[in-house]
């Protein structure tokens, strides 16, 4: 595939003089028609270095390979330079609601949720009902990620359940809305003293059930081990001074385990949520513009 998208780019470099630089707007439209060729065809590198040589007076025509970059760049998952040539796509361009969504989306994907808001909020009321809805629920779904759970109710009650690319994201936004509100805001401090109480308990407390029962029988032989020593052996034999030095160990580990185990999980459940929020913030996207 590589060598065959190879040979039609050198075939149309001999072609047009080995110049990359249209020269008038009949040949800039050549020029897309074949990188469209070599897109559909899956040629995306010879594609990309044809758009990012190619140049136009034309305002729409610099829009169209604006918005060929930018998707092409997005497919190859190199979102940050995807949403700079996105975001280039002007207003007038029959590409710009696509392209400012998925610089949006990009943007947000990459963790830079204000840049991401900015573009959103160029859709105003000009817009149809669809994209005033899909901008409504991007702002919630960045609102999640975010924890803005007051945004979000104040976004969610704008969703509608009528537009059939995005209903049935919309009520996963509610769910995760109601998970992350009801998650349990647990101490590590007192997760430190459960299990020093109690070896292992901390780890229960946090969420982590089998790791504490797993420390407690641990910690729990270890000490065993070291009482018997010293009912048999007495307080100065090697053995006992050896295994109490391990006890001591692993029971401090067991109450600093404890403790990062509450930022652990805080960790894992936020990571769970936002690739959740990710992944169904993208989807009515890709149904809305395929």
């Amino acid at each position: 595939m590589k060598f065959t998208g190879l040979c039609f780019l050198l075939f149309f470099l001999l072609q047009n003089n080995m110049t990359v630089f249209a020269q008038t707007e009949e040949e800039i439209s050549k020029e897309l028609k074949f990188i469209n060729h070599l897109l559909g065809r899956q040629n995306n590198d010879e594609a990309l270095f044809l758009l990012e040589n190619l140049q136009s007076d034309n305002s729409l025509q610099q829009d169209t390979i604006y918005y060929l970059t930018g998707w092409t760049l997005y497919n190859q998952k190199a979102l940050e330079a995807s949403a700079w040539y996105l975001a280039m796509v002007s207003r007038e361009s029959s590409w710009f609601e696509k392209s400012n969504f998925f610089a949006a989306y990009n943007l947000t994907y990459l963790g830079e949720r204000e840049k991401s808001l900015a573009r959103l909020n160029l859709f105003d009321d000009n817009f149809s009902r669809e994209i005033i809805e899909m901008k409504n629920f991007q702002l919630a779904g960045i609102s999640l990620l975010d924890r803005r759970l007051d945004d979000f109710q104040r976004y969610s009650a704008g969703f509608t359940g009528k537009l059939s690319f995005m209903a049935a994201e919309e009520e996963k936004l509610v769910n995760y809305y109601e998970r992350i509100k009801s998650a349990p805001n647990r101490s590590p401090f007192l997760a430190g003293l459960m299990s020093a109480a109690v070896p292992g308990m901390g780890r229960i407390y946090a969420g982590k059930t089998a790791e504490g029962i797993a420390g407690f029988l641990y910690v729990g032989a270890m000490l065993a081990a070291t009482y018997d020593f010293y009912n048999r052996l007495g307080s100065s034999n090697p053995f006992f001074l050896i295994s109490a030095g391990l006890s001591g160990i692993f029971y401090i580990g067991n109450i600093w385990g404890s403790v990062i185990s509450v930022q652990r999980v805080k960790n894992e459940f936020n990571y769970e949520m936002d690739q959740r929020i990710l992944l169904d913030i993208h989807i009515p996207l890709r149904k809305l513009f395929p």
